[in-house]
């Protein structure tokens, strides 16, 4: 889904650091899925749209971490 150019669970940069957006209400689940991979994150609540933003902390390689996303719920 995109709205507003936001592609939702896709992996992008911003200012230096990892970032994914989630439908809102699911940034927890995401969240502690990526924790279940090593990989530690934390969710910032919509600022306006109909989705949550999940910062990737440390330096985690993008493209592993999209794996990783692709892998949620399957």
């Amino acid at each position: 889904m995109q709205v507003d150019n936001v592609e939702e669970l896709k992996v992008f940069s911003a200012g230096g650091q990892n970032v994914i957006h989630v439908p809102n209400g699911r940034g927890e689940e995401l969240r502690l899925h990526l924790e279940s991979h090593g990989v530690r994150s934390k969710v910032s609540p919509p600022a306006a749209g109909p989705f949550e933003r999940l910062e990737v902390e440390g330096e985690v390689d993008a493209e592993t971490l999209q794996t990783i996303v692709d892998e949620w719920e399957r």
